[in-house]
Order: structure tokens, then C-alpha cells, then sequence
């Protein structure tokens, strides 16, 4: 599937928002922070948009959609074991779902 195209896992649709920035993220205090965690460079914060109102009841039905949708599996950014930045495409048998749902 095509990136934007819509998805069809539990009616929600995810949709990357690369544009979207997080200044708290690059502010001094919190550069230092994360100096001191070691964790400069270790963490990211990026934007999914969805096209449903959330509700609250059916957040397990919300996290599993998130996780399946072809958009997210193309975009979401995870840190690797070796230290290398990697989409979730690349670890996608790695993640534990239902094989019925």
C-alpha cells in the first residue's frame, strides 16, 4: 500500500505528520537532560495524525490499528540494539499481535 493511502485495520486511519516539531525537545535545559540520561540522540518524538474521535473504551482497538497501519509500520522510528535508527517495518515480526485480529 502506498504511503497516504488509507488503511482499513479497525476503521482508523494514521497519516505521518513529518512537519510536526517538538521544540521542548532541542530547548538547552532539556539538551542538557538528556546529556546527563545519556540519552541525547537516543530518543525521538514524531506525529501520527487519525481521522476518528479517540475513545477511551476502545484504546486497545486504537493501539492495535496504530501498530498494523501500513503508514506507521513505513514511518515510526525505532533506536536498534545496534544503536541505528530503523523503521518499524524492519522489527514488524517482532511485534507480538493476534494472529486473528
Amino acid at each position: 500500500m502506498a504511503e497516504g493511502e488509507r488503511g482499513d485495520l479497525e476503521g482508523y486511519y494514521f497519516r505521518y505528520l513529518p512537519q510536526k516539531t517538538f521544540q521542548s525537545l532541542s530547548t538547552k535545559e532539556t539538551t542538557s537532560r538528556l546529556r546527563q540520561w545519556s540519552m541525547l540522540g537516543r530518543i525521538k518524538a514524531q506525529a501520527f495524525g487519525f481521522d476518528q474521535v479517540f475513545q477511551a473504551y476502545r484504546k486497545d482497538d486504537f493501539v492495535m490499528a496504530f501498530f498494523k497501519d501500513p503508514n506507521v509500520i513505513l514511518n515510526l522510528k525505532l533506536l536498534s540494539d545496534s544503536g541505528q535508527w530503523i523503521t518499524l517495518g524492519f522489527c514488524w515480526f517482532m511485534l507480538p499481535f493476534d494472529k486473528e485480529s
